[in-house]
């Protein structure tokens, strides 16, 4: 496993991390995007983590992915159509983000949750790069299109039952109602 996390780089990058982290490629930024939606409500938006939303502009891209890494107890891997052919299409040299957030949280020992958008099938060993292979291993969610608010409301379920700190965090849909009571003049 190559190691790229470095502790070091702990400098002040962004308040707004979370313990859900989560991981995308540019193509399933819509889904990444999708998912952040629909369970901010459950956890807060402060305790989801995804770079496009939560990185503030300006910041170090590699410092604030460290932290929120060294910050998160999940980390959820949004795997679109054609994810594990990616892995070997970086030519620019330029890094590969999914594998090294992923490889990041193996490296702590942080859950990784596969999440099979619609119509993509399990992940195989074979298929992605040997340092990240527990990933194929793990139990995998579904978010589907034409399931999000059934497959939101489990992923929250399944979170809150790998990560038992997040029970203190969830809300539920009755405790975000404020009500207000008119009183008589």
């Amino acid at each position: 496993m190559t190691r790229w996390f470095k502790p070091e780089a702990h400098r002040k990058a962004t308040p707004r991390m979370g313990s859900i982290f989560i991981n995308y490629r540019r193509t399933e930024a819509y889904a990444a995007a999708l998912l952040d939606e629909k369970i901010s409500p459950f956890f807060g938006a402060t305790n989801v983590f995804r770079a496009g939303r939560s990185i503030l502009a300006g910041a170090d891209y590699e410092v604030a992915i460290n932290q929120a890494i060294t910050q998160c107890r999940v980390l959820l891997a949004i795997v679109g159509p054609g994810w594990s052919q990616k892995f070997g299409s970086h030519t620019d040299n330029k890094p590969d983000w999914t594998i090294r957030e992923i490889e990041g949280a193996l490296e702590r020992d942080i859950p990784i949750i596969p999440l099979l958008l619609s119509g993509v099938g399990a992940i195989s060993e074979h298929d992605i790069p040997v340092n990240i292979a527990r990933v194929a291993r793990a139990q995998y969610l579904r978010f589907d299109y034409r399931n999000v608010e059934q497959d939101a409301r489990k992923i929250a379920d399944e979170l809150t039952r790998t990560v038992p700190a997040l029970a203190a965090r969830r809300f539920t849909r009755f405790s975000r109602v404020r009500l207000h009571v008119s009183r008589p003049h």
